[in-house]
């Protein structure tokens, strides 16, 4: 099973513009995120009774860890996409990958939990889950884009290499010549 293959990307816009436009938007969306995980690391223990618990700090700080990741591999995607280098759209294509079955996975663990429960925050619960839903299949989308993107560049190099080659065709003979 392979990932499926797309001409265009939404709207009828070629898989390069179709790649710009996620790595730009997926380097804003991390920068964000990025800043959003820094200022709670920082300020948290500050606010209320000046502590914070372990599980939270340590939850804070693999949040920017990941974040800073996906801004990285994001910011290679747009290098990659205006230089046509095929190679470095991967890594976005493979952290955005896992991080995409992270949050399928969240999704159901949320879903199964919420069925079990009823809370005073199940709206927000249930937002929250339905945003990460839409997050991943979105992902998945921009994944099919990117992955066309890549396959794309690879035919246009192996295209050229061939083109300026130079070598003649000359065919096989399969009878001796009398």
């Amino acid at each position: 099973m392979s990932v499926p293959m797309v001409k265009r990307c939404c709207c009828g816009a070629s898989l390069q513009t179709g790649t710009l436009v996620i790595a730009y938007v997926y380097t804003v969306w991390s920068l964000l995120e990025l800043l959003g995980y820094t200022l709670l690391v920082t300020l948290a223990p500050i606010a209320r009774s000046g502590a914070i618990s372990n599980h939270k700090y340590a939850l804070y700080v693999v949040g920017a860890v990941v974040s800073g990741v996906t801004l990285l591999c994001s910011i290679l995607l747009i290098v990659a996409a205006h230089k046509k280098l095929a190679f470095l759209t991967l890594p976005w294509t493979i952290v955005t990958g896992i991080l995409t079955a992270v949050y399928f996975t969240m999704c159901l663990t949320g879903i199964s939990l919420i069925l079990q429960d009823s809370g005073d925050t199940l709206q927000v619960e249930i937002v929250v889950i339905v945003a990460h839903l839409t997050r991943a299949c979105i992902s998945v989308y921009c994944i099919v884009v990117v992955h066309s993107r890549h396959k794309q560049i690879m035919y246009e190099e192996d295209e050229r290499r061939f083109q300026r080659s130079g070598r003649v065709y000359h065919p096989v003979r399969t009878t001796e010549a009398l």
